[in-house]
């Protein structure tokens, strides 16, 4: 095997680790944080938590308004890295909310994973679904 093909295995394989996602990432409104996700690289794993808020969205699905801050945080689960993605999952009492996760420059866009019954439940009742929401790396304390 060529010293290029192990480089470029090694590259590859450092593209898939989470060092890319750690750290504080918040989405804010009006002066009001809606998002804010937490993330850390322990042994190679992601782990973290996940705050959201409560907010409306326009008819494009763009947060034009908090209703309410991000204050509980949730644990987060089911992290996995693919093709420069993070994907992962939070409980939501007895339901399952999914997110995907992609680096954007200096930012992140969090996109939320509804199942196909509640986005028929959204279309059904004319409720716009969430455009991915861009999340800046909070300043360390």
């Amino acid at each position: 095997m060529s010293m290029f093909r192990i480089l470029l295995g090694v590259v590859l394989a450092l593209g898939q680790t989470g060092a890319q996602f750690a750290g504080t990432w918040t989405a804010s409104y009006g002066g009001e944080t809606f998002v804010r996700l937490e993330l850390q690289e322990l042994n190679g794993a992601l782990t973290g938590r996940i705050s959201l808020g409560s907010m409306h969205v326009d008819r494009d699905g763009v947060v034009d308004h908090v209703l309410a801050p991000a204050n509980n945080f949730t644990p987060i689960f089911d992290v996995a890295i693919r093709d420069g993605m993070l994907s992962f999952a939070r409980k939501d009492g007895d339901d399952t909310d999914r997110f995907e996760l992609r680096r954007i420059g200096d930012a992140v866009e969090l996109r939320f994973l509804f199942s196909s019954e509640l986005a028929e439940e959204f279309a059904r009742d004319n409720i716009p679904q969430p455009v991915p929401i861009r999340l800046t790396r909070a300043a360390a304390p």
